[in-house]
């Protein structure tokens, strides 16, 4: 399977770029102060705009979940200190443009939108759930990996191999990965004598794409967007693919469950076992799951 560098100086300066659209609506404000000047987008830890706020000046795709590296509260208050994602009850969106938060990270999930000058509570189902906002968005663009091409169909039958070697079924999906997404670090990985014979990557029914700069690192806020946007193109086209189940960033989406969304994933743990290093694809096969 490919094994290529994952990014060049360009591309990451291009995905930060990517990530931060809109940043120009607040050249007057001060972000991250604390303070919810003009220009800025601002969230609230309790509801009515009470408690300790966090503001910002560009789009966020993924809040973080952990201090150090997480969007904190920043003001005096209730909440002060604590990460914003999953926490927000309220908003202020003092930008010239509307303002979406998203229930996911990567931009995907229930959203709601905010107009300029609108000063709201997160309804009730971005409530406490919230990992992203996006700048000049009105909602109808958001996630979903949407701004990929849709990939044909897969002509290839359920099939099994033997790890290293991915089965027909599998490389073509390796293979619009890598032409359609610009993903090319993806591979069916050595075989795994601690798993079932029949596991998916056994079988060769299963993907690994390195999302981080290498496998054991957390990826940074620019890649981990990247590994929403294909997991989120994974999904949408998992009937086209033949796609079986998606994980990433401690989350799983199933076709055989596809009516709960996004699940937290209970397989393994750390930066490797909770798949925050790497999106896994399984494919449709005759072992199932």
């Amino acid at each position: 399977m490919r094994v290529f560098e994952r990014f060049t100086v360009a591309a990451l300066m291009g995905a930060l770029i990517s990530v931060s659209f809109g940043a120009a609506t607040a050249s007057a404000a001060t972000a991250r102060n604390g303070v919810c000047e003009a220009g800025e987008f601002c969230l609230y830890y309790n509801s009515n705009h009470q408690g300790s706020l966090s503001d910002f000046a560009t789009s966020v795709s993924d809040y973080g979940d952990n201090q150090p590296s997480c969007y904190d509260f920043k003001s005096a208050g209730n909440g002060k200190g604590l990460c914003v994602k999953n926490e927000a009850a309220a908003a202020w969106n003092r930008t010239s443009g509307p303002v979406t938060v998203y229930y996911n990270s990567g931009y995907a999930g229930a959203k709601q939108t905010i107009a300029s000058g609108g000063k709201v509570n997160l309804n009730a189902t971005l409530k406490n759930e919230n990992a992203a906002h996006r700048l000049n968005d009105n909602g109808g663009s958001g996630g979903g990996g949407a701004t990929y091409a849709a990939p044909p169909n897969n002509p290839h039958p359920s099939a099994t191999s033997r790890a290293p070697n991915a089965t027909a079924r599998t490389q073509f999906v390796d293979d619009q990965i890598a032409r359609l997404t610009g993903e090319k670090h993806c591979w069916v990985g050595a075989y795994r004598s601690y798993q079932p014979s029949t596991s998916n990557h056994n079988t060769g029914n299963a993907l690994d794409c390195t999302i981080s700069n290498a496998i054991g690192s957390y990826p940074s806020a620019a890649q981990k967007a990247q590994g929403w946007k294909l997991a989120y193109w994974l999904q949408k086209y998992a009937s086209r693919l033949d796609v079986r189940y998606v994980i990433w960033q401690g989350k799983i989406w199933s076709v055989a469950r596809a009516s709960e969304g996004w699940r937290t994933y209970t397989g393994g743990s750390g930066v490797t076992g909770g798949h925050y290093d790497h999106v896994h694809v399984s494919i449709q096969n005759p072992h199932g799951d």
